[in-house]
């Protein structure tokens, strides 16, 4: 319960300095990032107002700041002035309405655009904010070109050798524009003007819904392949009400798509069974075959209308045991699609043993899209916690893992940062903030990424952080460049 109580709308913190305990290492000198759900006033624990939390390093100190994410929804809410039903278009052409008080969904996901620093949800809105007080800078941020707002996009954008690549949908929202489509873009760096890399219309080859794109959390990318795993969600309608009905069931024919980064050519390869997967690890080549690491979240025979079902806030919380039960059901799996034999049928492979893990992340600026061997995430270490409740690390390549856990004590997405003058791929720092029911309250740990042990811890924060989803750290390097229109993250 402590994990989804409101925050107050006026509260805001600004550089409270953290009372540090054990060693904060030399290396870290930068801002982690992290946003959290703070108030839900339709009372759907994906729907609600976002907090912006930041978590800031300096020579052994750690001090933490909160704002409130400031768009369209929150001022509407704080001014009484939101509309229900949802108004009829959304504050930029081709968003979504927002329903009565909400940024959906609240899994706000970090990035750098030409300076800026942007909280995403990709599908409502992208929102950028200053790095250092978190107060607003543009609500929303809008790009130098004419592809509209991101309706349907992922909140996870993907950037690799300074690019940023990613896409959108058109033609499923009023403003819009065009037929179902996806278009593929890249952001060059010091640029926030958009350029298409590939437009694919009717996806009737890939789509599990007769040409309709589906909806998808998080694409992957290498150096050569935009990839998006196209599973049984299809999200159409003027409104947003109408999202949580027509979320779909069973996908007949999902899909494994790969967009060429230099051609725009999309190459579709046929999956055995449907792997509804949210967040996956990595992707990358392998001689002939391009690799994809992911986390099937339930069985493919489950309808993912059945498994969202209970995510309104009093099922949510009060249904834990259930809600628990499913978390657990996750396993890690490994997609080979094979380059020299374009479309062919690819079946999911277990990575490991472990289930109950989510929330991963690699050594990303240095691994993303590249062969790597070490993954963090969160893990139910047993079917019966009521949420996530202990940080795993896993070998890829042997499958052993490491855990850290205190009873009690609930962990969010840990970020990993690496130490740059490390000789191993997993020397560096797993950080995240950690809500704590025993004494109620919320601080941020250090463990060492090797060793998953615990260095140094900071806290108590000023309030109970909410749980949330996902975090960046940002080098204070690029904090002092967000002034520039030169920096890209």
């Amino acid at each position: 319960v402590l994990g989804y109580i409101p925050v107050p709308l006026d509260s805001s913190y600004s550089d409270v300095r953290l009372e540090v305990e054990g060693k904060v290492p030399s290396y870290l000198n930068g801002t982690l990032y992290r946003g959290a759900p703070g108030h839900w006033p339709d009372g759907w624990w994906l729907d609600g107002l976002i907090t912006l939390n930041a978590f800031r390093f300096s020579q052994g100190s750690v001090s933490y700041s909160m704002q409130w994410s400031k768009d369209e929804a929150y001022n509407r809410t704080v001014a009484g002035t939101a509309p229900n039903p949802p108004a009829p278009m959304g504050p930029v052409p081709g968003a979504i309405p927002h329903p009565a008080n909400s940024s959906w969904p609240t899994g706000v996901a970090f990035r750098q655009v030409q300076g800026q620093i942007l909280g995403s949800t990709g599908v409502s809105n992208a929102n950028s904010f200053h790095a250092a007080n978190l107060q607003p800078l543009e609500m929303p941020f809008v790009y130098s070109d004419d592809l509209g707002a991101p309706f349907l996009a992922p909140t996870h954008e993907q950037t690799i050798d300074g690019h940023v690549v990613h896409h959108l949908v058109t033609g499923m929202q009023k403003g819009s524009g065009g037929v179902p489509s996806y278009v593929v873009y890249t952001i060059k760096p010091g640029s926030r003007t958009r350029d298409v890399v590939a437009k694919i219309e009717h996806p009737k080859e890939s789509s599990p819904f007769e040409g309709y794109p589906s909806f998808q959390h998080m694409p992957l990318l290498t150096s050569e392949y935009y990839v998006m795993l196209e599973a049984a969600v299809l999200l159409p309608g003027d409104g947003h009400q109408r999202w949580r009905g027509r979320l779909e069931g069973l996908a007949l024919e999902p899909a494994g798509s790969l967009v060429s980064r230099a051609t725009g050519e999309s190459i579709v390869y046929p999956l055995k069974s449907t792997v509804f997967a949210i967040h996956h690890i990595n992707a990358f080549h392998d001689g002939n075959n391009l690799i994809i690491d992911t986390i099937q979240t339930f069985p493919w025979f489950v309808p993912c209308a059945e498994a969202f079902k209970g995510l309104d806030m009093d099922s949510y919380v009060g249904n834990w045991k259930k809600i628990g039960s499913g978390l657990a059901m996750s396993k890690l799996v490994r997609l080979t699609l094979p380059l020299d034999r374009p479309g062919a049928t690819v079946a999911a492979q277990p990575l490991s043993n472990v289930t109950g893990m989510e929330f991963p992340t690699i050594s990303y600026d240095k691994l993303n899209g590249k062969p790597y061997r070490y993954a963090w995430g969160c893990w139910m270490s047993s079917s019966k916690a009521p949420y996530y409740d202990a940080l795993l690390k896993l070998d890829v390549q042997t499958g052993a893992s490491k855990s850290w856990k205190v009873d009690g004590h609930y962990p969010g997405e840990p970020i990993f940062v690496p130490n740059l003058e490390g000789k191993s791929e997993d020397d560096g720092v797993v950080m995240t903030n950690v809500l704590d029911t025993i004494k109620n309250q919320t601080y941020l740990v250090l463990l060492d990424g090797q060793t998953m042990q615990q260095i140094g811890r900071a806290g108590p924060t000023p309030h109970v952080i909410p749980h949330g989803f996902h975090g960046r750290y940002d080098d204070r390097k690029l904090n002092a460049a967000a002034e520039t229109p030169a920096a890209v993250w």
